[in-house]
């Protein structure tokens, strides 16, 4: 996955920006953000098949790759 994918959807880059900036609760991102949760999730859904979410227990967290595209989109 790259960052044209993520810059290319503003649902996608409010979460993704929102797990960069160390948020795990997609909850909170989604009130937040006011974006539609069933939306949320599909492209949660996304970026764990992508390779840079994961999720543990209730939480979602960046991987190496998703950290790494963080600083590519954060500059």
């Amino acid at each position: 996955m790259d960052e044209g994918y993520i810059l290319s959807n503003k649902f996608r880059r409010a979460i993704f920006d929102g797990f960069a900036s160390g948020e795990t609760n997609l909850i909170v991102i989604t009130k937040k953000h006011r974006i539609i949760l069933n939306v949320a999730k599909r492209i949660v859904d996304d970026f764990i098949k992508g390779g840079i979410l994961e999720k543990k227990g209730n939480r979602y967290i960046l991987t190496k790759e998703g950290e790494k595209l963080a600083k590519i989109i954060r500059g």
